[in-house]
């Protein structure tokens, strides 16, 4: 082959080589398609709806696009002529949302935060009794933990926690006051649900109470009267005179006026009280008469267990000081029997603590410490001979 035919040759070779690369460049390129995704919201509560919506690129019409929630898909839409698609959905719990076209085409994924549905109901509320509140869960297969913050004026006053079971959850809440409460329930996060916060306000109720009241506002003031260490007879839901004692006592104690009713400053000053604490501390059992205030309070082990109403000498003549009990007599007889003192128990001379049926909120004795005859068998069972007694003034 002659030099020149060999030219020619690889002139051919290249202008076939040419031709063919700039038809190639001039052919049109496929793009990959690419989906966009976006949702109405990113929280909401169990039982809304969301609408997830978003376009395919380049815009074809009836394309098929595949919107998943997590692992699973929830509905398959087709796009319109713009590329556009739209599904709305109440998903059932929170995940990861996505959008997917058959080639793999994906979306970025955005997090949806379902939290659970919460109804509450609760009974009557009364002062100083536990309230029942009934937790309603939605979805009912909910079973995480629950804890319950109660304020009160402004203070926190309580906490409970529990779990809810099968998307229900009953609690008792205390409820140590009257007027205004809010009592917030926090749910924990449980599977693929997200927390969830409810605050409920309620309305504590009070009424004027006095001997022949009844109803259960009878049986929270006993409650709280007995947390108060007051000892309270067991009337029950009456309001009986043996009540109007107790209520006496209570008033004593914390200095309101001694009328044997509780009104509105009495039920304020049962939300505040604290419990008394002895005035002496040796011995660690002992019995204290306060004849400023009228009370008796029987220590045991450091603390106030019990305080009494009590009427001490008319005169101021009961003897003051620190003294023991002598004896301890059953039933005591002045004037041929015509009184009758029982539960007697002397501490000075004469002078003792004895049951007695006429019991002022004032002094009126002859000297003798009068308790009523409801309570004195629970002073006299728990006093022992020999037992401090303290007197002051």
């Amino acid at each position: 082959m002659s030099i020149r035919t060999v030219r020619q040759t690889w002139f051919f070779a290249i202008a076939v080589l040419v031709t063919a690369l700039g038809v190639s460049a001039l052919a049109p390129v496929a793009l990959a398609a690419t989906v966009t995704l976006t949702l109405s919201r990113t929280s909401l509560v169990f039982g809304e709806r969301v609408t997830a919506s978003g376009v395919v690129e380049p815009a074809t019409s009836g394309e098929p696009v595949s919107i998943t929630l997590g692992e699973k898909v929830v509905d398959t839409v087709v796009t319109d002529a713009d590329g556009a698609f739209s599904l709305a959905f109440f998903p059932s719990h929170g995940g990861l949302v996505g959008a997917g076209l058959g080639d793999g085409a994906t979306s970025e994924a955005t997090l949806l935060k379902v939290r659970p549905d919460v109804r509450l109901s609760h009974a009557a509320p009364v002062p100083f009794l536990r309230t029942a509140f009934t937790l309603r869960v939605s979805p009912s297969d909910y079973s995480g933990r629950v804890s319950v913050r109660i304020t009160h004026r402004g203070r926190q006053v309580a906490r409970l926690k529990g779990r809810c079971r099968g998307g229900r959850l009953m609690l008792r809440v205390p409820l140590r006051g009257i007027e205004s409460f809010s009592v917030r329930f926090s749910l924990a996060p449980w599977e693929n649900l997200a927390s969830r916060s409810v605050s409920h306000r309620i309305r504590v109720p009070w009424r004027r109470l006095a001997v022949g009241s009844t109803g259960p506002m009878v049986r929270g003031l006993l409650w709280r009267l007995a947390d108060l260490r007051i000892r309270t007879p067991r009337s029950g839901s009456r309001f009986t005179r043996a009540t109007g004692d107790a209520v006496v006592a209570f008033q004593k104690t914390y200095g309101l006026a001694r009328d044997y009713v509780v009104d509105y400053k009495d039920w304020r000053r049962l939300e505040r009280a604290s419990p008394p604490t002895p005035r002496f501390l040796r011995p660690l059992s002992h019995i204290e008469i306060d004849k400023g205030r009228q009370i008796l309070s029987v220590v045991r082990h450091g603390r106030v267990i019990g305080v009494v109403p009590v009427s001490t000498g008319r005169t101021g003549n009961t003897r003051t000081g620190s003294h023991f009990v002598q004896r301890k007599i059953p039933v005591n007889t002045l004037f041929g029997g015509a009184v009758v003192m029982p539960r007697f128990m002397t501490f000075f001379r004469t002078q003792g603590i004895h049951g007695y049926a006429s019991v002022p909120p004032y002094p009126a004795s002859h000297g003798c410490v009068r308790e009523p005859l409801w309570i004195c068998d629970w002073v006299y069972d728990r006093s022992f001979v020999g037992e401090r007694v303290y007197v002051h003034p």
